[in-house]
């Protein structure tokens, strides 16, 4: 119940107006991310869909994708498993109008996360972070 209530809070904070770095994902709730287990994080994406926020994103695998909306887009958390553990997180974020202001938010927010490996994709439509514990 306790990683279901900073789930939801790590959510919650994604819905906002615009994107600002106090509202992206803090290291407390990235670290319960790696901790979850597949299943524990299929049932929080079925109990956070009740939201108006938050939809749930069919993918080709058993795995349940999380969408959360906010005015200028939306997020899409992905995690990456490896024998039901989190290997990886994925967050997609697609913005009406990517700009290298989001870009830079999004890196140097990241960049702090110092036990956490990140890689960044970005195009015309949106800015890809994958996430990775470092060895």
């Amino acid at each position: 119940m306790k990683k279901l209530i900073f789930l939801c809070f790590i959510f919650l904070s994604l819905n906002t107006y615009a994107l600002d770095s106090n509202k992206l994902i803090k290291l407390e709730d990235l670290n319960i991310l790696f901790d979850l287990q597949k299943n524990d994080w299929n049932e929080n994406v079925l109990f956070l869909i009740k939201k108006n926020s938050f939809s749930k994103v069919d993918s080709d695998s058993d795995v349940f994708y999380l969408k959360s909306i906010f005015n200028d887009g939306e997020i899409i958390t992905m995690p990456i498993f490896s024998k039901d553990m989190v290997e990886k997180i994925k967050f997609e974020y697609i913005f009406l109008d990517v700009n290298k202001e989001n870009l830079k938010i999004i890196n140097n927010h990241f960049n702090l996360f110092k036990n956490f490996c990140f890689e960044y994709l970005d195009n015309d439509k949106s800015i890809q972070v994958v996430i990775s514990k470092c060895n």
